[in-house]
């Protein structure tokens, strides 16, 4: 988790400069994580249960975990001693920056692929 708060940190402080990086920080890594576990828990439901969580129970979730993650990083203060460590993967700027870009396009691409997925299991399974 350090790791990734770091470089999406970097990413609003030097890629897309923001006036409140932590806020945007938080913000962004929640939406990750919430892709994230919305994904696996709708493939988990859709399967087990045949349904499919609605688009409040994913804001819920969402907002939860921007909560988590405010209590976790920002109000605890760890959100600046993160930044003053400087977080890396085996000591290397390279490939911690390919690992947390690897991570956003994998939790990015479940708003592309696991509806089509979500719905085609509901289709096929759940008559």
């Amino acid at each position: 988790m350090n790791l990734l708060y770091y470089y999406y940190f970097l990413f609003y402080t030097r890629v897309l400069p923001d006036r409140e990086p932590h806020v945007t920080t938080i913000f962004t890594l929640s939406l990750s994580e919430s892709f994230l576990i919305n994904g696996i828990l709708q493939i988990f439901l859709a399967h087990l249960l045949c349904i499919a969580l609605g688009k409040w129970q994913m804001i819920t979730i969402f907002i939860f975990i921007v909560g988590v993650n405010y209590l976790l990083f920002t109000k605890s203060g760890k959100a600046k001693e993160i930044v003053k460590l400087k977080p890396k993967i085996f000591n290397s700027f390279i490939l911690s920056a390919i690992g947390v870009f690897i991570f956003f396009v994998i939790t990015a691409s479940f708003l592309f692929w696991e509806p089509i997925y979500i719905k085609q299991i509901l289709e096929e399974h759940c008559r």
